[in-house]
């Protein structure tokens, strides 16, 4: 990835998380604003509900001291009950209560009353007709008044309740109560938040500097275990696809380094291999050409330039063939029976087979038809490759097996080739299928590390797999793998 794209790539995600953080503020300042408007209506129609009711009570209960007392409303008794009454602590924290005539007069108010009446009682009580209860209210910048007022039932006499609310006590408890709870609730959401998008993004940028690494061409590089563990406490927000995910990574990694290690060993093995040959060549030509080769031995050395020319020959066609197995020609795709191709490899390989004192076990399931389909020559040189291979490790007197058994549910033939050899160690097994990958290079092996590959092309090629395994039967080393059937007849 180039740096322009790497800096759109960034630049998109911190527009991405700024956009979302400056989004979430606002959300909660259209909720603090909606709340403190919520709590303003809320106060002022507490205040306007606790007006009508003093304002309803203190009448009724005026009304009935009259009634009940049997004086006039101006006897000193009366007169007494009432002042109490209004003086009492049942209202002195429900605002300003006067007990006045229609012209305004005043003759009861509680302690906490001024010595005029609310200009808006008046205008109430210059209103024709009976005052039942009747409320106003008003504001200005710092407070919000209400006035209601009532006719006390059998007397002349009114009652005026007056109250305000003062808005500053209202944004002080507002404050108090909800925006600084609010608020310190905000930063540690958007700390959470900030702090969950840098854990979540965090391992990204790991792959990213890995990748990154091997894109210039240090192998050594390795993502964090903690990545790669979805259960790990450590890395809560490590999802099981994103912790695969790095797993895959690291495996590719370390495949690339060990395919690269291979190679450099590769290389300087074929130098070495056309190096000597090369060395040889020139020295037996030179010699013929100043003569010290006398001209009747030239025959003998001829042969051995041709012996060292058709190794480097060998050498170029594996090295060719390894890198096109995998692509099949549609048109040599044929039907043949697998049972007599076993049984040609077993006779072809007798020599070597004698030569080691090895017995080849063949268990080949006639029960239902042994036909496979394929490139024949291709598929028959996957067998030959791996059973030869199989010989080459197994002692003296030692045992091959191959068994073949049809898995009609998939549609192929299943192959296994065992032998009682030392098998393979199992953290080197998925690596002998890798090009020029020798499973112990301290040891002079005949090849190029390439058998293998090219076995696993072919079969791939062919659309198959192949695994390497502890044979339980003959302890050493169990090669699986498959061979398609031919394709149904359209009925």
């Amino acid at each position: 990835m180039s740096s322009s794209n790497k800096t759109v790539s960034a630049s998109f995600a911190v527009f991405l998380n700024t956009f979302l953080v400056i989004s979430t503020v606002i959300v909660f300042a259209v909720l603090l604003f909606l709340s403190y408007e919520s709590m303003i209506d809320s106060s002022i129609q507490s205040l306007r509900d606790t007006n009508d009711r003093t304002c309803s009570d203190v009448s009724n209960d005026i009304s009935n001291i009259v009634s009940q007392s049997g004086y006039s409303w101006d006897d000193s008794f009366c007169d007494t009950l009432i002042y109490t009454y209004v003086n009492s602590d049942v209202f002195s924290d429900n605002g300003e209560i006067f007990i006045t005539d229609r012209s305004g007069n005043i003759y009861y108010k509680n302690v906490s009353a001024s010595n005029q009446i609310p200009g808006a009682t008046e205008t109430i009580l210059a209103t024709p007709g009976t005052i039942f209860l009747n409320t106003v209210d008003f504001q200005d910048y710092n407070s919000y008044f209400v006035v209601t007022c009532s006719q006390i039932q059998g007397t002349d006499l009114y009652c005026t309740v007056y109250n305000n609310l003062q808005f500053a006590t209202v944004r002080s408890e507002y404050i108090s109560v909800i925006f600084l709870p609010a608020m310190v609730a905000m930063l540690i959401s958007v700390a959470l938040f900030i702090g969950f998008i840098g854990l979540t993004v965090r391992p990204f940028k790991e792959v990213s500097r890995a990748v990154g690494k091997v894109a210039e061409g240090d192998f050594s590089v390795r993502i964090d275990k903690k990545y790669t563990q979805a259960n790990d406490i450590s890395s809560i927000t490590i999802s099981s696809d994103l912790a695969e995910m790095a797993k895959t990574v690291n495996y590719m990694i370390e495949t690339l380094e060990n395919q690269e290690n291979d190679r450099n060993i590769f290389i300087s093995s074929v130098a070495h291999d056309i190096r000597t040959p090369l060395t040889s060549i020139n020295g037996f030509i030179t010699a013929m050409l100043d003569g010290t080769i006398p001209h009747d031995k030239q025959d003998k050395y001829l042969k051995l330039i041709k012996q060292e020319v058709d190794r480097i020959r060998k050498l170029i066609v594996s090295m060719t063939e390894a890198s096109s197995l995998s692509h099949i020609d549609p048109e040599l795709m044929e039907k043949f029976n697998l049972k007599d191709v076993v049984e040609d490899i077993k006779d072809n390989l007798e020599p070597q087979l004698s030569e080691k004192n090895i017995t080849l076990i063949t268990d080949v399931d006639t029960s239902e038809s042994t036909y496979v389909y394929g490139e024949a020559q291709q598929l028959c040189r996957v067998l030959v490759n791996i059973i030869t291979n199989a010989i080459k490790f197994t002692p003296e007197e030692g045992k091959i097996k191959v068994t073949t058994r049809p898995d009609n549910k998939a549609r192929v033939m299943r192959i296994s080739v065992e032998d009682s050899g030392p098998g393979v160690e199992k953290e080197k097994r998925a690596r002998v299928f890798e090009s020029f990958y020798k499973a112990d290079p301290s040891r002079k092996q005949e090849g190029f590390g390439l058998g293998l590959y090219i076995c696993k092309q072919i079969l791939h090629g062919h659309g198959q797999t192949i695994t390497l395994d502890e044979s339980m039967e003959l302890g050493g080393a169990k090669f699986d793998f498959s061979f398609p059937y031919p394709p149904e007849e359209q009925k």
